[in-house]
């Protein structure tokens, strides 16, 4: 058990989510927290955790049921946290509200990843596509400008970008704090192994080197959606029209030669707006942002 937290300081809910169901989580010194807006690398951090948790890249992720969503409204939350009491092992759970909205402990590990916001918006794009239940959200607009349009105009929704934005700005608020690691999806892409490295030393998990090489090519692009059925969260309960869809394609700047310059200067205009250039940088680059 842990110390009293730091109570969360605002509540979140939208069509499908609901902060306030944290006040449920009854967390554990050593417990890990994968706080990431939407489509930023959420699945993909928490299979290297599974994996490093277990010490086995073969390692059946499963982590829609064994690290789950605390705030998604369509699971019953006393079935969530009766799995959640049952488990023996190292904890890990997952969320999309920002710093502001969920108890803070300072037993426990935090884990944010963040991606630069236009391939957030596209890649959500096909996430909706590949959706095979009906969540309770409106479906984004075919033309790729209109829907850009409403992804910059939105203010509650997850997906669009003022709430991602402030998903950082509490997470830049947050730190720095020894008990919490800010990752980068480009990063990852470029220095899969030097992340998975970084994770395991800021959890505390130990590995030997020939294992931690296995997790780092066990967590690359390929294999997890060629493993669909141990990676993708809900697999096989019939969420998604295809399991390995909900791996689409790990690439950036996927807006080129889609958006106009009319929809780019829009964007422009929001960010400079909202965030120092050093700090818009690294949301949109990372580490190489800051060269």
């Amino acid at each position: 058990m842990t110390a009293n937290p730091e109570p969360a300081r605002r509540t979140y809910t939208d069509a499908i989510t609901d902060s306030t169901r944290w006040a449920a989580f009854v967390a554990r010194a050593g417990d890990i927290v994968v706080s990431t807006p939407p489509k930023s690398g959420t699945t993909w951090m928490q299979g290297i955790l599974a994996m490093l948790i277990a010490g086995d890249p073969e390692v059946d992720a499963q982590t829609s049921m064994r690290s789950p969503w605390i705030d998604i409204n369509i699971r019953d939350l006393g079935e969530v946290m009766a799995r959640l009491e049952a488990q023996a092992h190292r904890r890990q759970v997952k969320t999309h509200t920002p710093f502001d909205g969920i108890p803070y402990w300072s037993e426990v590990r935090y884990v944010t990843v963040y991606r630069h916001p236009i391939d957030v918006h596209f890649s959500y794009r096909k996430h909706l596509a590949n959706m095979a239940r009906d969540m309770g959200q409106a479906a984004l607009p075919d033309n790729p400008s209109e829907s850009f349009r409403d992804f910059l105009n939105e203010t509650v929704d997850h997906r669009g970008l003022k709430p991602l934005l402030d998903h950082y700005r509490c997470t830049l608020a947050r730190a720095p704090r020894e008990n919490l690691i800010r990752l980068h999806y480009s990063d990852m892409l470029r220095d899969l192994p030097g992340a998975v490295a970084k994770v395991a030393e800021h959890v505390g998990t130990s590995v030997s080197p020939d294992v931690m090489a296995a997790i780092a090519q066990a967590a690359t692009f390929d294999n997890m959606k060629a493993n669909a059925a141990r990676f993708t969260p809900s697999a096989g309960q019939g969420f998604w029209k295809a399991d390995a869809g909900f791996f689409d394609s790990a690439t950036s700047r996927k807006w080129e030669g889609v958006l106009s310059d009319d929809d780019l200067a829009a964007y422009d205009a929001m960010m400079d707006a909202a965030l120092p250039a050093g700090e818009r940088a690294w949301l949109e680059w990372g580490d190489a942002g800051r060269g």
